[in-house]
């Protein structure tokens, strides 16, 4: 397995935390330390891009599934880009489309004003 990188960029007035390798209990642990930094610094539109990340196991679902939590909680415009198939369908599975939408490459993070999905 690779070792798993989270890395922030801004894009307009986007956060775009670009995630690599496998997305378990310490990676998803690295991505949560980075969602709550830019959280704390005060970002208020979050996109997560999963294109080079190949898998996501129960533990890093538990670990979206927070994340998803502070970012409702601070009102923060989060969502997904970048799902694999077997990520997207995995998600789907576990209804978290319900609560952040999931973008295709160059879509914008949209403001739903309730940090998650319409």
């Amino acid at each position: 397995m690779s070792k798993f990188q989270a890395t922030t960029e801004m894009l307009r007035d986007a956060a775009v935390v670009k995630i690599a390798g496998y997305l378990s209990g310490h990676g998803g642990e690295k991505l949560e330390d980075e969602i709550d930094r830019l959280l704390e610094g005060g970002r208020r539109k979050i996109l997560i891009n999963f294109s080079a990340t190949d898998l996501v196991n129960s533990v890093g679902v538990s670990i979206l599934i927070g994340v998803i939590e502070k970012a409702r909680h601070v009102n923060c415009d989060l969502a997904f880009t970048g799902l694999t198939p077997v990520n997207e369908e995995i998600f789907r599975l576990m209804g978290l489309h319900r609560h952040v939408p999931f973008l295709a490459a160059g879509e914008e993070v949209p403001d739903t004003a309730e940090g998650g999905a319409k």
